[in-house]
């Protein structure tokens, strides 16, 4: 079943994303680069776009098997105009699932530096018209239903939304949680909040500092009315 957070806003649940990069990967052409290209927007929500700019220098790997991804300025996705975070570089965090798919996927084309990740198979480079039409393929094979007819995963960009929701709902939401994320996501944070608010718990009556906003909202002791300052003519 979909995640319902909102009267207008679904969200792919871990289960149905996963559920798509598997048959993914069972299509006997491009199964294997389809699955790591999902996986990329799944797994660090990243733009399609962005993904497919992809590069194999743009990989940063660490000790642990987890690495980095070195996101370049091109442009973004319609619907994520974001003039807070337009044409800045970032770096994003890459699950050492994720890293492996890559370095899968770039041993198994001995690729080099300089090439982009994701080709298909016959050398054609991927393309956006060709990922939809793989996206909606997955998305009618994988959900069921009634879930096809409704606005769930209408498009491959459900894979990123999924995972920033996932980040916010995970974290701890300090003023720097949400700063990072947003870093990590290519937005500016008033935009992350914005379009995730649902994700953003409320603090319970616990939670909320009494003590600072009673000091907060504390005033010095006023006159019940201003003194008035007589001025002496001449």
């Amino acid at each position: 079943m979909a995640a319902v957070v909102g009267a207008k806003t679904f969200l792919l649940t871990d289960r149905q994303c996963f559920s798509i990069l598997d048959w993914a990967a069972e299509q006997p052409q491009n199964g294997l680069v389809l699955r790591a290209f999902l996986a990329s927007i799944a797994l660090a929500a990243l733009q399609p776009k962005e993904a497919l700019t992809l590069r194999v220098r743009d990989v940063e790997l660490t000790d642990d098997r987890s690495g980095w991804l070195l996101i370049r300025p091109h442009g973004q996705e319609r619907g994520e105009t974001d003039p807070g975070r337009a044409g800045a570089e970032r770096r994003v965090p890459a699950c050492r699932e994720l890293v492996a798919l890559l370095k899968a996927e770039i041993a198994r084309r001995d690729l080099r530096p300089d090439d982009a990740i994701f080709v298909l198979d016959d050398g054609r480079p991927l393309t956006a018209p060709f990922y939809r039409k793989i996206w909606r393929q997955a998305r009618a094979a994988v959900l069921g239903a009634h879930e096809g007819d409704s606005p769930l995963g209408r498009n491959v960009s459900a894979l990123r939304d999924a995972r920033i929701a996932a980040w916010l709902k995970n974290g701890d939401q300090t003023a720097a949680h949400i700063l990072a994320e947003a870093e990590c996501a290519g937005m500016s944070a008033p935009r992350l909040a914005e379009r995730f608010a649902h994700c953003l718990r409320k603090p319970t009556r616990d939670e909320i500092p009494w003590d600072r906003l009673e000091a907060a909202l504390a005033l010095s002791d006023l006159p019940s009315e201003p003194a008035l300052t007589a001025v002496r003519h001449q």
